[in-house]
């Protein structure tokens, strides 16, 4: 190792090559393992450091699951929110349908209440 070549691995420009400065040199230079799985291993532990302190925690894994249900809770509150929507628009065809029928017979089609729409559902099932 020369001069140059500390000066090249000094990531962290502490003034020398720490030793995971010096194993990720050797195995790129041994041809044991690529630049870029070593980029991807970087990258891949910089998103479980949550809390930026170069350290895998507790912490980071709590913060990490406490993210994971988050998204958990927002795909189940937009899945109710898609029945809901649904359910409106079933509501909503059903009573044009009515109308439809009615106004093709001439009759007058009384405003449709959601407990009249469900009771019309049930008679039809």
């Amino acid at each position: 190792m020369k001069l140059e070549d500390i000066q090249a691995l000094d990531e962290n420009h502490e003034g020398g090559v720490n030793e995971v400065e010096y194993i990720k040199f050797m195995l790129v230079a041994m041809k044991k393992v690529d630049a870029h799985l070593i980029d991807e291993l970087h990258d891949q532990f910089k998103q479980l450091d949550l809390t930026n302190d170069g350290l895998v925690t507790k912490k980071d894994l709590q913060l990490i699951a406490a993210r994971k249900l988050r998204k958990v809770s927002y795909k189940l509150q937009l899945s109710d929110y898609k029945q809901q929507l649904r359910k409106q628009s079933r509501r909503s065809v059903m009573h044009s349908a009515l109308h439809l029928m009615a106004s093709s017979r001439r009759l007058s089609v009384p405003k449709c209440s959601s407990a009249d729409t469900q009771s019309n559902n049930a008679s039809m099932t």
